[in-house]
C-alpha cells in the first residue's frame, strides 16, 4: 500500500512497554485498545510520532521517519499528520471557519479564497457548515470537538491520530463525533488511530488494535451481508 507505518520498538520515554510490529493499512480506521491505559497513550505517541523509540523504526508512506531532525520532524507532522486532541484547544476569539483554515495557511500556504473554499467543504463533511460564523467561545462541547476534527483533516494528512475520542462529553454526543470520525477514511484515504475515552464502548468499530504483553492483535469485524 501507498500509505504504510511500520515499526518495531519500545518507547524511549522510559515506559516499559512491549515491542511490536505492524503495518498500518490506508484508508483504515483503528481503534486501539490495552488493559495498560499508560501503555495504551505511549503507543499513541509513538503512532503519531511526537515520541522517538529507543529502537527499531517507524516508516510512514515508505520512509523512515525515525531518527530525523528537528525540523524533518516538524515538516512531517505538519503536511503528513492530522491530531485530535482530547480537550479541542480552540482560539476562543476566532470563527469556526477561522480555527478550522489555520491549517491551510501554515502547512500549505494557500490564499484565503482557496482556504476558505476548501474549510468550507471539510465543514460539511463533518457536518457543522452552518458555524462557519460563529465564535468559538459559543460553541456547545459537541460543537467544540467536532471543530477540532475538522481543523486536523483540512490539509487531508496521510495519518490521523485521536486522543481519547469523546473525552468530556455524554455517550450520544460522542457516538456522533465517532460516526463523524468514521467517514474520513472513506473520504480522504486517511488512515485514523485512535483511543477511546474511558467508559464509551463504540461496538461499530470495524478495527481494533489490542496490545498486550504478548504483542499486538489485531481484530476486524467481517462486513455485514
Amino acid at each position: 500500500m501507498a500509505n504504510q507505518i511500520s515499526w518495531r520498538s519500545p518507547s524511549d520515554s522510559g515506559d516499559r512497554i512491549p515491542s511490536i510490529s505492524h503495518r498500518f493499512q490506508r484508508s483504515s480506521f483503528y481503534v486501539l485498545e490495552s488493559d495498560d491505559a499508560r501503555a495504551k497513550h505511549c503507543w499513541l505517541r509513538l503512532f503519531g510520532l511526537l515520541d522517538e523509540p529507543a529502537c527499531g523504526e517507524i516508516l510512514l508512506e515508505g520512509r523512515r521517519v525515525t531518527g530525523l531532525d528537528s525540523e524533518e520532524l516538524g515538516e512531517i507532522l505538519n503536511r503528513k499528520l492530522g491530531f485530535v486532541f482530547a480537550a479541542p484547544f480552540l482560539l476562543p476569539s476566532f470563527t469556526v471557519l477561522e480555527n478550522v483554515a489555520m491549517p491551510l495557511f501554515k502547512v500549505a500556504q494557500v490564499d484565503a479564497r482557496e482556504a476558505k473554499s476548501i474549510t468550507e467543504t471539510i465543514l460539511d463533511l463533518v457536518g457543522i457548515s452552518e458555524l462557519v460564523e460563529v465564535m468559538a467561545s459559543r460553541l456547545s462541547p459537541l460543537q467544540q470537538h467536532l471543530t477540532a476534527l475538522a481543523r486536523a483533516i483540512v490539509h487531508h494528512p496521510r495519518l490521523l491520530i485521536i486522543e481519547e475520542l469523546g473525552f468530556g462529553l455524554d455517550a450520544e454526543a460522542a457516538l456522533r463525533v465517532f460516526d463523524v470520525a468514521r467517514r474520513i477514511p472513506a473520504r480522504l484515504g486517511t488512515t485514523v488511530i485512535a483511543t477511546l475515552s474511558a467508559g464509551i464502548d463504540f461496538a461499530s468499530a470495524d478495527v481494533v488494535l489490542e496490545i498486550g504483553a504478548a504483542g499486538i492483535r489485531e481484530v476486524r469485524k467481517e462486513p455485514k451481508t
